[in-house]
């Protein structure tokens, strides 16, 4: 079973322009300009799409023009397909053009009815999505992608055979010239052309309409091109007007961040770093990169770091466009660790998220992370990095001698007297290590020092005098 959505106000939508407002995108195409969406208001003054602009501007002059961009709409729709992910992996979008009257996305739901506990609760998860992304569609069900998008463009009930048959031939996804040839030849339902034999159909009409029927029907493959889920994610928002301050971004990150959270749900990806754009006019480019603690995909905890970063970020010129762009996303991970990581979810609630704001609101080398690499140096025990390190866990060795809290950098040389003067408890422990770069060969040892002082020492065994190679390298307690 397919389910087929129709945008015809995608233009529009897309843009998440508030429908109150008289608003018109319109597309300049050779020496006429055209309406391809109006806003609610618009069109309760007669305003339609395809409309001259000229005839629109008579019965709506105060509106206000936004030219269509392909790129914006296009970036959307795939942001679009990216949540459609969530219900399905065989998944079709085109935007509006000369052959396509108005955007669509289709959906193969059947393999995913058990999944979500049948075709109403499913659809119903699908309406409430669409509703909370402001996307205003017509929806229709049928057994091949061809006739969902047939029955979309009727309110019918049933989906079946029969039902195909009854739909006016007006719906069918043909081209204008063949339209106007079927009307002109007086078939006015579907049924009427499905009951001519092919040999019929093609001498009058051509081979594209037998091919359409038959792909209706589902006697062939439908042909369309499937939607492949993207390894990047990047997406474009013009602002209405230009704002002065970054205080004033928050409302289009808001957007801009549910959006990605829903294309990272729906494709079960998620982010570690991000980078924004903030477009001015004549004036270079303000980019901020945003590196987080641990991937998410929560788009409140996005928020709230790109809040506390952007506190950070003078202005050099209003901000007219507001870019963002992820080269890498990984797969989501599903953790169930009780303290580092909830169960899933709110990652701004966790010990990760805290760390995120206090980078982005201090500066990156404000918070630095500790890591044990694997090499056996004791001065090479910890080392700090920019990110979080890997959450491998090492095996506990239970026998293993114990090192103190306290390291000397660098170590101290031991002179002979002091030498004389330790009591030695514990060692040798033969640690040799660093072949690569510095190798080390040496021996440590546990002992008091006069003071009462538990020291680790260790001998150099690569030192030629025997007597000079001891150092001082640890304090215990």
């Amino acid at each position: 079973m397919w389910l087929a959505l129709r945008f015809p106000n995608w233009a529009l939508d897309c843009r998440g322009i508030a429908q109150e407002r008289p608003i018109l995108v319109v597309e300049t195409i050779g020496p006429r300009q055209r309406v391809v969406a109006a806003s609610r208001t618009a069109r309760s003054h007669g305003v339609r799409r395809g409309m001259a602009l000229a005839d629109a501007r008579m019965r709506l002059p105060e509106a206000a023009l936004h030219e269509r961009s392909q790129a914006a709409e296009t970036a959307a729709m795939t942001r679009l397909a990216g949540w459609a992910w969530r219900y399905s992996s065989q998944i079709h979008w085109a935007i509006q053009d000369q052959d396509i009257e108005c955007a669509r996305l289709i959906i193969e739901i059947g393999a995913s009815l058990r999944l979500f506990g049948g075709r109403r609760p499913l659809l119903a998860a699908i309406r409430d999505d669409l509703k909370w992304m402001h996307y205003a569609c017509r929806a229709g069900l049928g057994d091949t992608p061809q006739a969902a998008l047939a029955f979309s463009r009727v309110r019918r009930g049933s989906p079946d055979a029969a039902a195909l048959a009854t739909l006016p031939v007006a719906c069918l996804d043909l081209d204008a010239a063949t339209h106007d040839t079927l009307a002109a030849s007086g078939f006015r339902q579907a049924g009427e052309l499905l009951a001519l034999p092919p040999s019929t159909l093609v001498r009058r009409f051509g081979k594209t309409p037998l091919l359409y029927l038959e792909q209706l029907r589902g006697r062939r493959p439908h042909g369309l091109r499937l939607y492949e889920r993207p390894q990047r994610y990047r997406t474009h928002h013009e602002l209405i007007g230009a704002v002065e301050s970054t205080a004033g971004l928050i409302f289009t990150l808001r957007r801009i961040f549910a959006e990605l959270s829903i294309f990272l749900r729906g494709t079960d990806c998620a982010l570690q770093t991000l980078r924004l754009s903030l477009f001015h006019e004549r004036r270079p480019t303000t980019r901020v990169t945003l590196r987080l603690s641990a991937p998410t995909h929560d788009a409140r905890h996005l928020e709230r770091v790109a809040c506390e970063r952007l506190e950070r970020v003078t202005l050099a010129a209003p901000v007219i466009e507001i870019g963002l762009v992820s080269d890498r996303l990984r797969p989501a991970e599903h953790r169930q660790n009780a303290f580092w990581h909830q169960s899933e979810p709110r990652v701004g609630a966790t010990w990760p998220g805290v760390l995120d704001r206090l980078r982005a609101r201090l500066g990156p080398q404000a918070v630095r992370w500790l890591d044990a690499p694997a090499d056996h140096r004791p001065e090479q025990a910890s080392i700090e990095r920019d990110s979080e390190p890997s959450r491998t866990v090492l095996d506990d060795d239970g026998d293993a001698l114990p090192r103190p809290l306290w390291l000397l950098d660098p170590p101290e040389r031991i002179g002979a007297e002091a030498l004389e003067a330790m009591h030695w408890i514990s060692g040798p422990e033969r640690i040799e290590s660093g072949w690569w770069d510095t190798g080390q060969r040496r021996d440590y040892y546990r002992a008091f020092d006069p003071r009462g002082r538990l020291l680790w020492v260790f001998r150099d065994l690569n030192a030629s005098d025997t007597t000079a190679g001891y150092f001082l390298h640890g304090l215990f307690g």
